[in-house]
């Protein structure tokens, strides 16, 4: 009995550590996916274009397919942003945006994207997951 529990007792701890670390990302994509929106549905309605199109490409620090996957969806469903195409080998997405003024901003985006992903989907280093 006390084996059981103490199982049960662990696999509680990991959903809530889970859940602390995924309810800032969502918040933060929340606010990245409306602020996409916005800047997408200003576009449609002023009359002057602010479009500054650019591809680059985002070596990642996902590993896993499911990151990489996660990672590209995430992107390309924020308006304004499509991943072209998703590399294994190494590790990168072909990112086309289409309101990046400065191309190293539009990146750093992206890579704090990432990063934020990252902080949900893998443990901290050295503590419990």
């Amino acid at each position: 009995m006390t084996r059981r529990f103490a199982r049960r007792a662990a696999r509680l701890r990991r959903a809530v550590a889970v859940c602390g670390r995924a309810v800032p990302f969502l918040l933060y994509y929340g606010r990245y996916f409306l602020h996409a929106n916005a800047v997408v549905a200003w576009e449609i309605v002023s009359p002057r274009s602010r479009l500054a199109p650019v591809i680059t490409t985002l070596p990642l620090r996902s590993r896993t397919p499911w990151e990489i996957a996660a990672l590209a969806h995430l992107v390309s469903l924020a308006p304004g942003t499509l991943v072209l195409e998703a590399r294994t080998a190494p590790p990168e997405l072909l990112v086309h945006g289409m309101h990046a003024d400065d191309p190293r901003r539009f990146l750093a985006s992206l890579r704090d994207l990432e990063d934020r992903l990252l902080a949900v989907v893998r443990p901290a280093e050295g503590g419990a997951p």
